[in-house]
């Protein structure tokens, strides 16, 4: 009878396309020893259990979910926010967002959730939902409405795109799932003219009507590459900057 570690091993190795061959390569294991890990036939040691995970390239929260399944206790902490041990990676988002202040720069979740700005962003998420929603993709769809991205269909094409693939680099979530049917469900998404919305520019920005302002922003995307913890590991930093001296001054001001 396959055991709970070999119906995850499987499940996952299907999610990254993986043959058993193949994934016994990435992993330097026999495929004959994979195929007898996924059905119960043998179990995992420790370093197995990990070495798999990194081959797979899983979630931390993944590959602790693999280590209980086998036997093992979790790798990866799961602290809350206000943890001391937190504190050194909650100031570094702190300080690069107010550095990159007056333009905007925001801290988010897994799920898009807004979890800290500095002052350009506040001035955006003012505009765009007032006592709204703090969450992005919310944010994005709530504008749908208003005039205030001029490229909107093409700016939700890419969030669609991006939703799409976290989804896939996580095997499955939930949340992420239902923010992505909401927004290609929207009606400008699905009546948008893919001929028109040109994927191949060098850079695509976000193009806001502020007043007779025409500001144009482009982001960058940070992520934590030592954070061990599930949760703070996951934390994306996303920092717009303009793309012309008209938008910077329009923020510098």
């Amino acid at each position: 009878m396959r055991s709970e570690f070999g119906a995850i091993l499987k499940d996952w190795r299907k999610v990254r396309r993986f043959s058993q061959l193949d994934l016994s390569l990435e992993a330097e294991m026999s495929a004959r020893h994979l195929s007898f890990l996924e059905s119960g036939r043998a179990n995992p040691s420790r370093a197995m259990v990990l070495r798999l995970s990194e081959a797979l390239q899983l979630p931390r929260s993944a590959a602790n979910q693999a280590l209980h399944a086998a036997g093992f206790a979790p790798v990866y902490p799961s602290l809350s926010d206000d943890a001391p041990e937190l504190a050194p990676v909650n100031q570094a988002i702190a300080t690069l967002l107010d550095q990159h202040d007056p333009f905007p720069g925001y801290a988010l979740d897994r799920h898009w959730n807004i979890v800290n700005s500095n002052g350009g962003a506040q001035m955006i998420v003012a505009l765009a939902a007032p006592g709204g929603p703090a969450n992005l993709v919310d944010i994005l769809i709530a504008t749908a409405g208003l005039d205030l991205i001029e490229n909107w269909e093409e700016v939700a094409v890419l969030t669609l795109s991006r939703l799409r693939t976290e989804i896939l680099e996580l095997g499955g979530d939930e949340g992420l799932s239902a923010m992505a049917a909401r927004l290609a469900a929207h009606d400008r998404v699905c009546k948008a003219d893919m001929a028109t919305i040109n994927l191949n520019q060098a850079v695509i920005p976000t193009i806001f009507r502020v007043g007779e302002n025409r500001l144009s922003l482009f982001s960058v995307i940070a992520q934590f590459g030592s954070v061990q913890d599930t949760k703070a590991g996951e934390t994306r930093i996303e920092l717009m900057f303009p793309m012309d001296e008209d938008t910077a001054r329009f923020f510098q001001r």
